[in-house]
């Protein structure tokens, strides 16, 4: 007999025997041990690794936790959607409208005014050429449901993707269920996190099936200039390998900055966008996300047949959401006006207060919700930036999440959608915090 097969039986029937052994003293009827798929097994979300910890962190006496970790808008409440698209959905729901499934690629009604939303908001005219019909949408659960059928469609056990370091981790998380392997390209902090285009090409092979973008950017909050998006579909036009843009933050900007949509200037590149309505309209929790296919070239008609296949794995997303996307996509700029007048407002003061605190220093945000903070964990005396993330919480009762969840050492990202009263209390606690710790100073 084989040695290895010999070794796993007899670890199994000793694991089957303890097992027998324990119900006998319990008194409770024997069971074999069932054990969790290999996929269960590989995969990872640190983000919720970190703020849902078993048993849970201890809090300094008296203190309550300012939470700037979590990417939900709705955390403090101060940040609502618009009360007519409450009233309307409330209206759906209760005369019994969206009651029953949709195409499990969504309703033509609600892929419609998605296709048409993003055609005019991608311009859709001679300038851009960029033009969208049903055909080309298809609806998910949310943008993580999104990206989560695009990476099955495009990709098989065994490719790989090129993923942005910083970068949201749920890209990792996913492609690790699937088997696919993630390659990291790298974002410079000093050129307000551009991407190092150089290190795309070097990890691109022939079994990459995408390179991944995420702008305006979860964890950095920067956003790309119109300029560094025409170098990047370049670079993908010249390695031929497809786009996957994750711009569920589309239009979430303040200040100077502006967003691109990367299929405006991909006019040889195919491109898979995926959006949603959670950030924009505050409502993460309705969860209703989309993948919409540029394909200039006519090179995705197999992804495209892919999509319709695996969007039947979950029967359709949310009736009551298909219904309320209309009329949410028909107006409400005001809305998104003021929620970036507080984003932005909020934002100046994040990166004013951070930048004033001895070893922190806050890399200038663009748009999203998020701010990257670089910390000097040597001048603080902290092994890491993950120590000094526990510590924070152990002493000062802030939360914030380290860089290692993103794959940047020596940082930590805050999420600044809390009222300004609040931002200020945790900006005053990171201040006495750092400056009890700093070596030397």
């Amino acid at each position: 007999m084989d040695p290895l097969l010999f070794c796993g039986n007899l670890v199994l029937t000793r694991t089957r025997a303890y097992a027998m052994r324990a119900s006998e003293d319990s008194g409770a009827p024997s069971f074999r041990i069932v054990k969790s798929s290999k996929r269960a097994q590989q995969t990872n979300n640190p983000i919720r690794e970190f703020v849902q910890p078993d048993p849970p962190r201890k809090l300094p006496e008296g203190r309550s936790l300012i939470k700037l970790s979590n990417g939900d808008p709705t955390t403090y409440g101060n940040l609502r959607p618009p009360k007519e698209v409450v009233a309307h959905l409330a209206s759906t729901i209760t005369e019994g409208v969206a009651d029953g499934y949709s195409l499990s690629m969504g309703s033509v009604a609600a892929r419609e005014s998605i296709a048409t939303w993003a055609t005019e908001t991608a311009g859709g005219s001679s300038t851009s050429k960029v033009s969208y019909s049903t055909k080309d949408c298809f609806l998910a659960a949310g943008a993580s449901g999104a990206l989560e059928c695009a990476l099955g469609t495009i990709a098989d056990e065994g490719d790989n993707i090129l993923v942005p370091a910083p970068g949201f981790p749920l890209f990792r998380t996913i492609a690790g269920g699937y088997g696919i392997e993630t390659r990291r390209y790298k974002l410079d902090p000093e050129k307000l996190w551009e991407i190092d285009l150089e290190t795309i090409e070097s990890a691109a092979d022939d079994r990459t099936r995408a390179i991944l973008i995420n702008n305006p950017s979860n964890p950095c909050g920067s956003v790309y200039s119109r300029q560094h998006c025409e170098e990047i579909a370049q670079l993908a036009a010249r390695l031929q390998i497809p786009i996957l843009c994750d711009e569920i933050y589309a239009d979430m900007t303040f200040g100077s900055s502006e967003f691109t949509p990367m299929a405006c200037v991909c006019s040889d590149v195919p491109v898979l966008t995926v959006g949603g309505i959670s950030k924009k309209f505050v409502v993460p929790g309705w969860r209703l996300g989309w993948i919409l296919v540029h394909d200039p070239v006519g090179a995705l008609d197999e992804v495209r047949v892919g999509l319709r296949k695996m969007t039947t794995r979950m029967l359709c997303p949310a009736t009551p959401m298909q219904n309320a996307v209309e009329y949410m996509l028909s107006g409400f700029s005001g809305h998104l006006r003021d929620l970036m007048k507080v984003l932005e407002e909020n934002a100046a003061l994040t990166e004013t207060r951070l930048n004033a605190v001895p070893g922190l220093n806050c890399i200038h945000p663009q748009g999203a919700m998020y701010a990257m903070v670089m910390v000097d964990t040597a001048a603080l005396g902290f092994t890491d930036d993950y120590q000094f993330a526990e510590k924070l919480i152990e002493e000062e009762a802030v939360e914030v999440l380290p860089g290692r969840c993103f794959e940047a050492d020596n940082f930590f990202r805050v999420v600044y959608a809390a009222p300004a009263s609040i931002l200020e209390e945790a900006f005053d606690r990171i201040d006495a915090f750092c400056r009890r710790h700093i070596v030397n100073e």
